[in-house]
């Protein structure tokens, strides 16, 4: 495995600290999943049989709290 290899359900607390205090704590951490709130949107990184170990998602949200937009993260 490479070594930006992350899968989500491994997530220790650790990081989950380290994280909170990058992202001002939007950090969510679930059972294959974590999001991130940048501000503008949200990142959402989910287990994945892939090289990186996680696919994720950049997902915009209107006033309400719809969901408007999503695009691959790069």
């Amino acid at each position: 495995m490479g070594k930006n290899y992350f899968k989500p359900s491994n997530y220790e607390i650790e990081n989950a600290l380290k994280e909170v205090l990058r992202y001002d704590g939007g950090i969510f951490v679930g059972d294959n999943y974590t999001t991130k709130d940048h501000g503008d949107y949200i990142e959402i990184n989910i287990d994945a049989d892939n090289d990186k170990g996680h696919v994720s998602y950049d997902l915009y949200f209107d006033e309400d709290g719809n969901l408007k937009d999503w695009k691959k993260h790069r």
